[in-house]
């Protein structure tokens, strides 16, 4: 985990220090024509957003693989996206380079921001749970207050994890309430 956080931070180093001296350049008009004018303003698009990446795999750093597949692909984009940049700009390799730079950039882009959520089953309140909540509440409503029927009865995860059953996490509530909890 240790070697996964300072190859994220290096290379967000390197990342943030390409964005930064592209902006210099562009900010002092250090450039003699458009053609190097755009090549300048990809390659600040390009580690600007490799930088937001990289930020985004220290947030994920747990998931272990897929950070780790992540800042490789983000690596190797970086990597191929230098050499590209200082290669003759008429020559067709360059435009090769970019485009497998851009599909491993968007690679990368896939495994770091994708959520991964797995979905949690949902379990229902027990009877006991039920029952204890409803005489806890004096059979009223959670929200309103209105007196509650068998009928118009609702059981509402107050944390919002459906398989957290806990009598603590389990609020009585009629219908209409439990509708306006989930809109």
């Amino acid at each position: 985990m240790l070697a996964l956080i300072i190859l994220i931070l290096g290379c967000l180093g390197y990342s943030v220090i390409q964005a930064v001296s592209a902006a210099l350049i562009l900010v002092s008009g250090y450039y003699h024509d458009s053609i190097e004018y755009s090549n300048i303003l990809s390659n600040l698009f390009f580690y600007f957003v490799l930088a937001v990446l990289l930020c985004r795999a220290y947030l994920i750093r747990e998931q272990g693989i897929r950070a780790i597949l992540g800042v490789l692909f983000a690596l190797l984009s970086c990597v191929i996206w230098y050499y590209a940049s200082i290669e003759d700009r008429l020559s067709s390799l360059v435009l090769y380079y970019y485009v497998v730079a851009l599909g491993l950039w968007v690679g990368a882009s896939g495994f770091l921001l994708v959520a991964n959520e797995k979905k949690v089953k949902r379990r229902h309140f027990s009877t006991l749970v039920k029952v204890d909540t409803v005489i806890r509440q004096k059979s009223k409503c959670a929200i309103c207050k209105v007196a509650l029927n068998t009928y118009g009865l609702d059981f509402h995860h107050s944390d919002g994890n459906r398989s957290n059953n806990k009598i603590s996490n389990c609020k009585a509530l009629c219908t209409s309430c439990h509708r306006r909890m989930h809109i």
